[in-house]
């Protein structure tokens, strides 16, 4: 089903562009180098901010292990949902020498953290673009489902919040110290993300708003926050083609940006795969160790 949902994407994203003209699309992409050297910049917050946060959760120095975490979010990204923890927790095993148990331990740690910040932030994003935007809760049928949607997801995030709290000791292996450090590490890497998103949209259309830019976010950051669904980032590509023509800007050059910006980022991710397949010191594995004596 995951593999179906992803080919059914996929298919209708090219039978749209299609529809457009493969012409139109290359005519309008992004000329300013800028808007390259930000997306770089955007893709680089995620490994350093691992690196920060799995250097507390192991107790070592890992800045020189970058490669490790852009490897992480490679594989994460462009092969498997999660291959990168588990790539992740083989690397710990092998090149720091810690048991495999409290790897495991950490890793979940930062799982769970990473979520529950991600959901706090998607909720704090959508309440305030509902309150700097109230046009968006006009009294109809649709904007009264997404109103009672919005707020029964806060409601359960809020009990999940309340039970995470109260049985911590037994979901987390760490402290309460570490734990709201890892937030703070998780909530700056958002936010860090998401302003060079918004800067890098922005030098993309020049005519387009904040508004705009921020309403997209808070639409990507919903989408990120549903169960069950694989490449979401397609299935906000997919969002954009069919919401292209509303958004005030030109519909042609939103389109051919988004699409770049998918398009580099998994460049980038099967680069970092390559790269990092040549240095040792991402190999999971010990080739000697498994040659027969």
């Amino acid at each position: 089903m995951r593999r179906a949902f992803t080919i059914g994407i996929v298919a209708f994203i090219l039978w749209r562009l299609t529809q457009f003209g493969w012409a139109e699309l290359l005519a309008n992409l992004p000329q300013n180098p800028v808007f390259y050297i930000v997306q770089i910049i955007a893709y680089s917050v995620l490994p350093i901010s691992e690196v920060v946060i799995f250097g507390r959760l192991f107790g070592q120095r890992l800045w020189r292990e970058w490669p490790v975490m852009l490897r992480k979010r490679a594989l994460n990204n462009s092969v498997l949902g999660y291959s990168g923890e588990a790539y992740l927790v083989f690397w710990v095993k092998e090149r720091l020498g810690l048991p495999r148990r409290k790897a495991l331990s950490a890793i979940k740690d930062n799982v769970l953290l990473s979520g529950f910040t991600t959901a706090a932030f998607a909720i704090a994003a959508a309440g305030l673009l509902i309150l700097i935007h109230p046009a968006l809760l006009d009294k109809n049928e649709l904007a009264q489902s997404g109103e009672r949607s919005f707020l029964l997801f806060a409601a359960l995030f809020g009990l999940a919040l309340a039970i995470g709290h109260r049985f911590r000791n037994r979901l987390f292996g760490i402290g309460s110290k570490l734990i709201l450090f890892i937030i703070a590490i998780h909530a700056a890497r958002l936010v860090a993300t998401y302003s060079l998103q918004m800067l890098q949209w922005d030098i993309g259309i020049p005519e387009g708003t904040m508004m705009l830019w921020f309403t997209l976010i808070v639409v990507q950051l919903l989408i990120s926050q549903l169960p069950l669904l694989p490449n979401r980032d397609l299935l906000f590509v997919a969002f954009i083609l069919e919401f292209a023509p509303a958004s005030g800007v030109d519909p042609a050059a939103l389109r051919a940006m988004i699409l770049t910006i998918y398009l580099i980022y998994q460049l980038f991710n099967y680069f970092a795969l390559l790269a990092t397949t040549a240095m040792p010191t991402a190999h999971a594995y010990n080739e000697e160790a498994r040659e027969p004596t």
